[in-house]
């Protein structure tokens, strides 16, 4: 039996502050708090973080040497027991933004062999106008399975919308969402 309340953590990959992708990622973080989980909603776009450069310092130490917000972000997704990661498509595939995090988080976590996602569930919201959400969604899914992330069954979600809030139009992708913030709660518990 779990005694601290679950923590589900929202990233959002989007530069567009309160737009389609954050509407949505919203929608799943709601249905996880209804659950009885603490949330939180970061937006990358909100952080300075450089990409990776392949140093391997973290390797040998198992702290990233870039001196930028990477260390803060990694604390965020480690203290959290369920991640949900959104972009939107950019050219079928996630924003620099979300790539960046993808990035310099999967570097540190292969450093430090994986040990601060074991027992983590997540899953995938991708938001685009008309195609690229599957191709998108996979990216955010291949990175969470080779952390060794846990998937719950409908794991990803897929949202239609380009203008902001038209993504509130799409009765579907609402559904999924919320039914992957119910999912990232009822997987631990």
């Amino acid at each position: 039996m779990r005694t601290k309340q679950l923590r589900v953590l929202g990233v959002s990959g989007s530069p567009r502050a309160e737009g389609n992708t954050d509407l949505i990622l919203g929608e799943a973080l709601k249905a996880a708090k209804l659950n009885g989980a603490e949330t939180k909603l970061i937006r990358l776009s909100d952080f300075h973080l450089e990409p990776c450069n392949a140093c391997m310092a973290c390797f040998k130490t198992g702290k990233c040497v870039i001196v930028d917000d990477g260390q803060a972000l990694y604390e965020e997704v480690t203290n959290s027991d369920s991640i949900i990661l959104a972009s939107p498509s950019y050219f079928q595939g996630v924003t620099a933004q979300m790539k960046t995090f993808i990035d310099r988080v999967g570097f540190l976590a292969l450093a430090r062999k994986r040990q601060d996602f074991i027992g983590k569930v997540g899953g995938a919201i991708a938001v685009a106008r008309r195609s690229g959400v599957s191709s998108t969604c996979n990216q955010m899914m291949t990175f969470l399975t080779a952390l060794g992330v846990a998937i719950p069954s409908g794991g990803r979600v897929y949202a239609i919308g380009r203008e902001i809030g038209e993504v509130l139009n799409d009765q579907e992708g609402i559904e999924t969402a919320r039914q992957l913030g119910n999912a990232m709660v009822k997987a631990l518990n």
